[in-house]
């Protein structure tokens, strides 16, 4: 293995930890929700309106990106209208993720864990398909404001192969925007929320 292949192994085996310039980027995210999460789907930070956003995937203590797609069903497939897509898309992360960590004990326990309690995720996983272009278009059944088409930028910090910065915007003038705006303001009225998920949720 190279010196770079070596030290991006390292890098994902490490807990994630919001380098301070990250955080500062994040928190510099007023207008649009925003999260940092690893490729094992592990959500580790989000400003106050991705908070807002992802509200069902954070009524876990350990807010997992694919924990809740696959362990909740029921809120998911509401909160994810297309729950196929994204269902496909977060096995093919995981599957990555295996790919560059085989050895990683909480990957593993993770992929344990929904391979012994959901079904769609065993037939997923098993298939071993591509996964196609992701569309940047995100929709979203969020359960204050309605539903949310949104577009969604995924980022990988240079100094921070295994995790991702994922910002969500609306087309300016529309339904979504105005509706986004409105969650953005019920946030601002309420009482601050902490940004990063304390160490050791996960």
């Amino acid at each position: 293995m190279s010196t770079s292949g070596t030290r991006r192994a390292v890098d994902r085996a490490r807990p994630a930890r919001l380098r301070a310039g990250l955080r500062a980027a994040l928190d510099a995210i007023a207008e649009a929700p925003a999260v940092v999460f690893t490729d094992r789907l592990d959500v580790v930070a989000a400003n106050r309106l991705g908070r807002a956003l992802l509200t069902p995937v954070f009524e876990d203590d350990r807010p997992n990106l694919a924990r809740f797609l696959f362990l909740h069903e029921g809120a998911s497939t509401a909160f994810f209208p297309e729950w196929d897509r994204i269902a496909h898309e977060h096995v093919h992360r995981l599957q990555t993720a295996a790919e560059h960590g085989p050895h990683e004990r909480e990957l593993h326990r993770l992929i344990g864990e929904l391979s012994t309690s959901s079904a769609p995720f065993r037939a997923r996983w098993s298939a071993r398909r591509a996964c196609p272009y992701r569309p940047p278009r995100m929709l979203v059944g969020h359960p204050l404001v309605g539903e949310l088409e949104l577009v969604r930028e995924d980022l990988i910090p240079s100094a921070d192969h295994a995790l991702t910065l994922q910002i969500c915007t609306a087309e300016a003038g529309s339904a979504s925007h105005e509706r986004l705006r409105i969650l953005a303001s019920w946030t601002q009225d309420g009482a601050a929320a902490e940004n990063t998920v304390p160490d050791g949720a996960h």
